[in-house]
């Protein structure tokens, strides 16, 4: 059976700009080294990209992944 791809989107916030980026690299890093019998493979997709909260005017970084997963039948 093939596999049926999605992409996730990841928003890290926090109080500093680059402490931001950094957790957004790790949590990417740690999703593009995952495999598993759900998630078969993941590629990165944009980002990290830094930004500011335009609500709540606290930094953050967003990226997004595109990843591979078992379908299931219904």
């Amino acid at each position: 059976m093939a596999n049926s791809r999605c992409t996730l989107r990841v928003t890290v916030w926090h109080t500093a700009p680059d402490p931001a980026w950094d957790l957004a690299v790790l949590c990417q890093g740690l999703l593009i080294v995952h495999s598993g019998p759900v998630i078969r493979g993941v590629r990165p997709g944009t980002g990290p990209l830094p930004a500011r909260d335009p609500v709540s005017g606290v930094d953050l970084s967003t990226f997004t992944v595109l990843a591979n997963v078992r379908p299931v039948l219904l």
